[in-house]
């Protein structure tokens, strides 16, 4: 059982932008527990986190990176409880959105950079 008073803790310790990087990491290794039989059992422990580590970081995270993360927060409640459902089809769903949370969060700190787009080609 997850003692999440002390994780609130630890976080609370931190600065935003590592609580961000801690958030990345847990919806990682959520993408990696949805696709292992052996290791599913943690996702929703693994969502929940995600969830309050959004939450612990009102106080100081700028409002800009808010605005990106309160979405990212509900999806991650829908995804525990479809998953939670024992739905067969939520797991590559899941882990493919966990995925790309987690390399949103990563684009926000300013560590993955957005892919680069074709200059638009214009004929004559």
């Amino acid at each position: 059982m997850i003692d999440w008073r002390r994780l609130e803790t630890r976080y609370a310790k931190l600065e935003w932008k590592q609580r961000l990087g801690n958030l990345a990491s847990t919806l990682a290794r959520a993408a990696t527990a949805a696709s292992n039989p052996r290791t599913a059992a943690s996702v929703p422990d693994l969502l929940r986190e995600g969830m309050w580590v959004i939450e612990w970081g009102r106080a100081d995270t700028p409002l800009n990176v808010l605005i990106e993360l309160a979405p990212m927060q509900k999806e991650l409640g829908l995804l525990k409880r479809a998953w939670e459902q024992n739905n067969q089809a939520v797991r590559p769903l899941l882990a493919f959105r966990s995925r790309v949370m987690s390399d949103q969060v990563l684009k926000l700190l300013g560590l993955v950079q957005s892919p680069v787009q074709a200059p638009e080609v214009t004929r004559p």
